[in-house]
């Protein structure tokens, strides 16, 4: 999907050298001031909305709500810049990152996984998906440096480092479209399934995974508009990073705004689970974790078009240490070494750019 989004008549854009560009924003950052830096998808230019703490609300403006939907925020576009950004060369030192507390992260969400099973045993729930953070203590290099890592590792995610000082510094590269949105016309996905590069063929595991995320969406769509306005595509191989992934596009035509489609949705079946509301009363009262900004959805509102992505595949920087946030989906063919093992294939995607050098 080309992205070509017009932005209000009286906002100015600014085009920069890529040295400039990131110049101005680390100037901006050293204020203390709210900013986002983003690329979709197969994209080469990148942008930035620098956000001056003005009583201005832009029409133009990056949003983004967290998990459980409490203090989401928005960054206006007060300063618009953008460059047609070539990425760097990044040098992976290794593959296996010196995750702080491991073996206690490890029994932790073994132990998690276990009474998720029990509960799909004894109830209606038949997904839950379950997060935890691992924790990189040696992350001395700058915000900045780390996006540029991202930008050259992950180019057909959406990418996204942003600063708020209620949440400090996150950044991610996330394969997982929420919604676009344009008019009445809505495009979603439903992405699940994980598996490394080199495998073969995708387990029955996997595919029914699959197949709950995709009637779940649908059953949702279907509460705001007729049947046959909504259709969806057979499920294709992806691939994000080190990883691979099944994803069916669906779309629709809605009658409600852009944000509420997001919030009808959210959370997805794919960091939520099935039924919704099963998966979010297990999450909250099981889960020991506050998942702040992961697995919530952000992204970019036009005047005349809505962008929103599930925030996967990210992490938070603060005081030289990296917060790595990932999940994986239970069913009841779950085998909880392999949910393990996938955690930290997830993991990786950020490990990479912990442990890789310029």
């Amino acid at each position: 999907m080309l992205f070509n989004y017009p932005y209000s008549t009286d906002q100015i854009i600014t085009a920069l050298s890529s040295k400039s560009f990131f110049e101005e924003i680390e100037q901006h950052y050293q204020c203390k001031l709210p900013f986002v830096v983003f690329r979709h998808p197969n994209q080469s230019k990148l942008t930035a909305f620098l956000d001056l703490v003005t009583s201005q609300q832009t029409k133009t403006k990056f949003i983004a709500t967290p998990f459980d939907s409490s203090k989401p925020f928005s960054i206006n576009s007060h300063r618009i810049l953008e460059t047609d950004y070539i990425p760097e060369n990044s040098k992976i030192i290794s593959d296996q990152i010196e995750w702080l507390d491991l073996e206690n992260k490890y029994n932790d969400h073994i132990q998690l996984i276990g009474n998720a099973l029990s509960s799909i045993q004894t109830s209606p729930l038949k997904k839950v998906v379950l997060a935890t953070c691992l924790e990189y203590k040696d992350a001395v290099n700058s915000p900045f440096t780390y996006f540029k890592r991202i930008l050259s590792a992950y180019t057909n995610t959406f990418n996204y480092l942003l600063f708020h000082p209620d949440y400090g510094i996150w950044m991610g590269a996330t394969p997982e479209r929420l919604i676009t949105m344009s008019d009445r016309r809505l495009q979603t996905m439903a992405l699940a399934g994980t598996r490394r590069l080199e495998t073969n063929e995708w387990g029955i595991k996997e595919k029914e995974e699959q197949e709950f995320v995709v009637q779940e969406i649908v059953n949702t769509l279907a509460q705001y508009t007729a049947s046959e306005l909504i259709n969806y595509s057979d499920a294709e191989t992806i691939r994000a990073g080190q990883l691979e992934h099944l994803r069916t596009t669906i779309t629709a035509e809605l009658s409600i705004s852009p944000i509420d489609a997001a919030h009808a949705l959210h959370p997805t079946p794919a960091v939520g689970g099935v039924p919704k509301q099963d998966a979010v009363d297990f999450i909250r009262n099981q889960e020991q974790l506050d998942r702040s900004l992961y697995s919530g959805f952000l992204g970019v509102v036009y005047p005349e078009q809505t962008s929103l992505y599930v925030n996967l595949r990210c992490m938070s920087v603060h005081d030289n240490k990296a917060t790595v946030y990932i999940g994986g989906g239970i069913t009841e063919k779950s085998d909880p070494h392999d949910e393990w093992q996938e955690v930290l294939y997830k993991a990786n995607t950020m490990g990479r750019i912990l442990a890789s050098e310029q």
